[in-house]
């Protein structure tokens, strides 16, 4: 039969080893009839995709997904045939009968620099009718020889097809499986480009691991500060924080005259004179090695809602002519708008607004995604409301690993429309993102690197910021059952507000508020003193240059709590951090789980 070496097929005849064989094979056989199969690197990807753009008044395009958030909860990570159940089949049947009816747009491309040790080769089977996706794709990687092999391999069909429910969950659509050891990723019923982009870094941050570092969810800036002293010192900063939580809006923070003006003004800093030579090296997704920081992407898909020109970098690239948007709207001019007044999502005014940018129009790119010297200083984003600090140093390598592992931060409409404004805990800040290899694997070869960097005599400064948090936001305490035993958790009070829930009371950093902070800390020119109850391990600033005396009392915790109320809410912050590393980091070393008791 001449379809009888493809179809017909059962789903109990697909293996993780053998469905991308029966792609090829469906490749093949159209081939050999004359039919096309693939539509191979096209070069008029984005005149096709023209076609259901939005065109701005500036010459910019711009285009709609059918869902507006990554699709984590329903993701499934499989490692091994024996793992493999009957809803995975099922979806992978229904993927080989639609790759089989039309002919794919291949596209590949390279995450990682051409000089850089963690380059890895991606190949893209996109659905043709959705010629938008593989090119905004397409402009934040590297090229690719589509003759060599890919390293990683996305399937992917944004329609729905009949999905079956997620194994153990069958409130939720099975949407995306992943298998780490196979090298391959299959996403179906979403068009939003974050599940590309994840899905291909997903296999990179494992990647990374592979070569001898790790992957983190991290953006990575250089600048140089002038020390109090008069030296001169190259900051190399990784940002880490998880969607939503401020990693862009520091990670690509540009300094331009009209920024320092602000600061001069505001702060009466004159910080041209102290920090310069700032440039953007990663958005989103970096190789953090001992002695270099390597980026992933040679552009940036960026949150955009609410930015304006104080942040100068993603401003004016989003500004640009040559940015591509995602669900984006525009303001009584047809410019591109980020101030979430006319689209809606789920009947919320949108949060999550998107676009390619290229670095060079950043205004902060020197043509390297990669660093020019060792990394030095790394910061976490923790946003929280109830025991949080603004600025915090981690001055302890097992406390400052206990962060990481934790990844407590706040939901965000672009991780789920579930948790919105709520604490939540991703270890590392990157939970959908890790596969293959473990967390606790990553943590440790994380560990690893600050002990090696403190015993060569240039340690890596560790910080924890609050900036999308509050401090001494309003709480109430109330029972959750945890692992079958009932503990008194504080739950933060939220109002509704037409941007979504808020917090009630206390105050926030500003963004420049704590950029100056950062610099002032990189600099050396931060006073400090031990935390009131963790002592040494976590170091309180005093005095900050620029800030005043009473900023940092308004953003102390011990200002609104007494010190048996924050022992308490540090007790409780302790046990559930414990609880979610039980869940996400298993195998974690103890020194490191218990880094935060007291």
């Amino acid at each position: 039969m001449f379809g009888g070496s493809i179809m017909p097929i059962t789903a109990d005849q697909i293996t993780i080893s053998n469905f991308p064989n029966l792609v090829q094979k469906a490749i093949e056989v159209k081939q050999a009839a004359g039919v096309q199969a693939l539509q191979n690197n096209l070069t008029d990807l984005f005149e096709r995709a023209k076609t259901y753009g939005i065109r701005y008044t500036n010459n910019s395009w711009g285009w709609g997904s059918n869902i507006w958030h990554r699709s984590a909860a329903n993701t499934s990570v499989v490692n091994t045939e024996e793992e493999l159940t009957d809803n995975h089949r099922r979806l992978m049947l229904r993927v080989l009968e639609h790759i089989i009816t039309r002919p794919m747009i291949q596209t590949d491309a390279n995450l990682g620099s051409a000089q850089s040790p963690v380059r890895m080769h991606c190949r893209l089977y996109c659905d043709p009718q959705y010629p938008d996706i593989p090119y905004r794709w397409q402009q934040i990687c590297f090229p690719a020889d589509p003759n060599e092999d890919p390293d990683a391999t996305l399937f992917f069909i944004p329609q729905y097809l009949g999905n079956p429910p997620m194994p153990n969950d069958p409130s939720r659509l099975l949407q995306v499986i992943r298998f780490p050891n196979h090298n391959y990723t299959i996403c179906t019923a979403s068009s939003y480009q974050g599940e590309v982009k994840k899905a291909f870094l997903a296999h990179w941050i494992r990647y990374c691991y592979l070569q001898g570092g790790t992957g983190e969810h991290a953006a990575c800036r250089e600048f140089t500060v002038k020390t109090p002293d008069g030296a001169e010192k190259r900051i190399v900063m990784g940002c880490w924080g998880l969607t939503g939580s401020g990693k862009s809006t520091h990670g690509m923070y540009v300094f331009n005259d009209r920024v320092y003006r602000l600061y001069r003004d505001k702060f009466g800093l004159d910080l041209s004179a102290i920090c310069y030579d700032n440039y953007i090296k990663n958005d989103d997704v970096i190789g953090w090695f001992a002695h270099r920081v390597f980026g992933s992407e040679r552009g940036s898909w960026t949150k955009t809602e609410g930015v304006d020109d104080r942040q100068a970098g993603i401003y004016e690239a989003a500004m640009s002519s040559e940015a591509l948007h995602e669900n984006t709207e525009w303001d009584e001019n047809g410019n591109p708008s980020f101030v979430a007044r006319l689209f809606q999502y789920h009947g919320m005014l949108n949060r999550n607004a998107r676009s390619v940018l290229r670095l060079e129009d950043t205004g902060a790119f020197d043509g390297s995604i990669d660093s020019t010297a060792p990394p030095n200083m790394a910061v976490f984003i923790s946003p929280g409301y109830l025991t949080d600090y603004a600025w915090l140093k981690l001055n302890d390598i097992n406390f400052a690993t206990k962060v990481l592992a934790d990844g407590r931060t706040v939901g965000h409409p672009a991780q789920s429309q579930e948790g919105i404004g709520e604490t939540k805990y991703s270890s590392r800040y990157c939970l959908p993102f890790t596969m293959g290899i473990t967390n606790a694997q990553h943590l440790h070869r994380f560990r690893e690197i600050l002990h090696k960097r403190r015993d060569e005599g240039d340690p890596i400064q560790v910080y924890q910021i609050n900036t999308t948090g509050k401090v001494g936001a309003a709480y109430e305490w109330r029972p959750v059952r945890l692992d079958g035993k009932e503990y008194e958790m504080p739950r933060v009070r939220f109002e509704q507000t037409p941007d979504g829930p808020k917090a009630v009371g206390g105050t926030a950093p500003s963004i420049e508020e704590t950029e100056v902070f950062l610099i002032q800390a990189a600099r050396g020119a931060v006073r400090w003193q031990p935390h009131p109850i963790w002592g040494e391990k976590v170091l309180v600033p005093v005095s900050v240059p620029g800030i005043s005396d009473q900023r940092l009392r308004e953003l102390d915790p011990f200002t609104y709590r007494t010190p048996a109320e924050m022992e308490k809410l540090l007790r409780a912050q302790i046990v559930l951090g414990k609880y979610y590393n039980d869940l996400q980091c298993p195998g974690i070393d103890p020194d490191i789980y218990t880094a935060m008791d007291f």
